[in-house]
């Protein structure tokens, strides 16, 4: 067992050389004495001055480098024993994914998709407090627009500006999001993690479930929040001459539709769950709060036994009474 399973602070192991050198200064001041009585008294020195116990002298110095002793190892906290809540770790490392394709301006879930996922962001950002959040925006490709950070104030607010505009490239590419979500994690795991994908579930690029086979190679979770109906709607876009329908290389209108059965399959093949968006408000918190936090506290509990207690107090107290002891010997002089 190394000497930082056994004490909280083991550099201060240097600190217990001092009890020796105690008890070998409290010896070197006892002799010092002797030869300075015996100078000022000469030969009449034991006649003059009874002699005081050596025995009784002995044990005050070790009982004094004993106390020390103990003192100083309370100083070094020695840890032992079982006891307290099972360990956990600070917070949960989660990348939100979130669609910025034209498709998530269809108006089937009010006010359109893509503001409705926006105010689940801020309701996430508003809850997930002492968690590192991640914000993807994608569309035809992906970008990081959030590293992992706890300020999580930055992150609503970049957030909420998110839209077809921050990303160049047009179109749905699921895999593209989830590539970027596992880039965005740090190589050595130091907490849960976890990606949330933001999304109708159109993945006009065919790559999403490839993507999250990589996401459970990992140990991943990949959790979806679909915006949009099965029935679809048009895309409503604004221009100079006002609202107009997106439409496609033909001249038909768009029509978009949630795909929910691709993103059961992404969810399905990750362990994660699949919540409806539109269903009901702050629906990206529930999932939070129903599948995302259980499923790190049970990958982050150590179990009892393992959290080692500190236990500085029981050696301080065992030096206190030493030194007590120490005080309470005293020197008598033989009679």
């Amino acid at each position: 067992m190394s000497p930082g399973e056994v004490f909280a602070r083991p550099g201060a192991i240097p600190l217990l050389l001092l009890a020796p050198f105690l008890w070998i200064a409290l010896g070197l001041l006892d002799r010092a004495r002797a030869r300075r009585l015996e100078q000022a008294a000469g030969p009449r020195a034991r006649a003059l001055t009874p002699d005081l116990s050596p025995a009784r002298r002995r044990a005050r110095r070790a009982l004094a480098a004993a106390g020390l002793a103990l003192a100083l190892l309370a100083v070094l906290q020695p840890l032992w024993g079982e006891g307290g809540p099972p360990a956990m770790t600070p917070g949960i490392d989660l990348v939100v994914c979130l669609d910025v394709s034209r498709s998530m301006l269809a108006r089937d879930v009010p006010p359109s998709r893509l503001q409705r996922a926006r105010q689940e962001l801020l309701a996430l950002a508003r809850r997930a407090r002492g968690d590192r959040l991640a914000l993807v925006a994608f569309a035809g490709e992906a970008r990081l627009i959030v590293p992992l950070t706890q300020d999580l104030e930055s992150f609503a607010e970049l957030a909420a500006g998110a839209d077809p505009l921050s990303v160049r490239r047009g179109g749905t590419d699921l895999g593209a999001a989830l590539d970027a979500a596992l880039q965005a994690f740090p190589v050595e795991r130091r907490a849960p993690e976890a990606v949330v994908l933001v999304t109708d579930g159109e993945d006009l690029a065919g790559r999403g479930r490839q993507a999250a086979e990589r996401c459970r190679e990992r140990g991943l979770p990949v959790h979806c929040v679909g915006f949009g109906s099965p029935i679809g709607s048009k895309i409503a876009l604004a221009g100079e001459d006002g609202e107009s329908y997106l439409k496609d290389r033909s001249g038909r209108e768009v029509v978009s539709a949630l795909d929910a059965s691709g993103l059961r399959a992404i969810a399905a093949a990750t362990g994660g769950e699949l919540m409806d968006g539109g269903a009901r408000p702050l629906s990206l918190v529930g999932l939070y709060e129903r599948h995302v936090l259980p499923r790190a506290r049970r990958t982050t509990v150590t179990g009892p036994g393992r959290e080692r207690q500190n236990r500085y107090q029981w050696p301080l107290l065992a030096a206190l009474l030493l030194w007590l002891a120490e005080l309470g010997l005293g020197e008598r002089r033989v009679s």
